[in-house]
Formats: C-alpha cells, sequence, structure tokens
C-alpha cells in the first residue's frame, strides 16, 4: 500500500520509530547528539514534499538519518581541520630527522601563517580534501558549490601554501 505523508502519520511514524532512530544515532555518532539529530530527522521529513508517496516508513525516515550521519561526520571533520593553528609539529617532527627538526618547525609556522592569509572558502576546501580526504564532489555538496569551484579553491590554496613556503 502507497501512503502520502501527513503530519498525523509522521507523528505515529515518530512514535513508532524514535527510540530506533536514537539508538542508531548513539550507536554511530555518541550519546550526546543523538537527541538533536532525531528532532533533525523530524524537520526534514516535514519539509519532505507530501506529494511523494513514502511505501516503506521505516526506511524512509533511517535514509534520512543516515544522511544526517554523513553530514554530522563532516562538519565534525571540519570543525577539527578547520582549526588549522593547532597542526601539531608532530607531524612534521614525525616525518623528518632530529636535525631536520628546526627547519620543519619553521615550515610549519610559514604554512599555518599561508593557511591563515587564505579566503575561509579556499581554506575550507583545501583542509577538507589534504587533511581530511574528503573528494571535490563530497566538498562541493558540504560547501553548495559546483565541483568546479571546489577545484578553484584547492588549487588556489595549494598554490599559496606552496609559494609561502619557497620563499
Amino acid at each position: 500500500m502507497t501512503e502520502k505523508i501527513s503530519h498525523n502519520m509522521l507523528q505515529a511514524w515518530f512514535h513508532r520509530y524514535s527510540s530506533d532512530l536514537e539508538i542508531f544515532f548513539c550507536r554511530k555518532i555518541g550519546e550526546s547528539d543523538a537527541p538533536d539529530l532525531v528532532q533533525e530527522v523530524y524537520l526534514r521529513a516535514i519539509t519532505y514534499s507530501s506529494s511523494a508517496a513514502i511505501i516503506q516508513p521505516r526506511a524512509f525516515l533511517f535514509k534520512i538519518a543516515a544522511n544526517l550521519v554523513v553530514d554530522h561526520v563532516r562538519k565534525q571533520s571540519y570543525r577539527q581541520c578547520d582549526n588549522y593553528e593547532e597542526i601539531e609539529e608532530e607531524t612534521i617532527t614525525s616525518i623528518l630527522g632530529p636535525e631536520d627538526t628546526l627547519c620543519g618547525t619553521e615550515r610549519l609556522r610559514k604554512f599555518r601563517d599561508a593557511l591563515a592569509q587564505l579566503p575561509a572558502d579556499h581554506r575550507q576546501a583545501f583542509l577538507l580534501n589534504r587533511f581530511e580526504g574528503l573528494s571535490h564532489m563530497e566538498i562541493a555538496q558540504f560547501m553548495g558549490v559546483s565541483d568546479k569551484t571546489v577545484k578553484r579553491y584547492i588549487t588556489k590554496a595549494f598554490d599559496h601554501c606552496l609559494s609561502s613556503l619557497e620563499l
């Protein structure tokens, strides 16, 4: 049977599946954010086109939940990698020998300074790509821009950082 979504139907679905969704979020991202994400599923489901048919309500809600987990993880990664000032010196010293550590520390300082000079969108795209390993398409979806724009941001950021290190 094909059902069309309504507020009453959505409330019934949440009454039935909200505890399952919360357990899902607890397993995927931890207990602290789970209740908020359950509410976010509800909000996204409400904004879903009412003319669309929902055949399997549980699958529908869990698809929204899975997408939210991906979004949440990306946002957490971005928050961690955007703090470029905290890129640890251990990264440099683990790659270099003891004799090169002083030079590496100076290059790290120059790299941080170069990142600080970048426009925020260029820096964000560069860090998500180089430190978090996200593809251009993933970054484009996250930032709400085109793949071509992401490529341009990353290229400009890379060129700027490289030229700053060569000085």
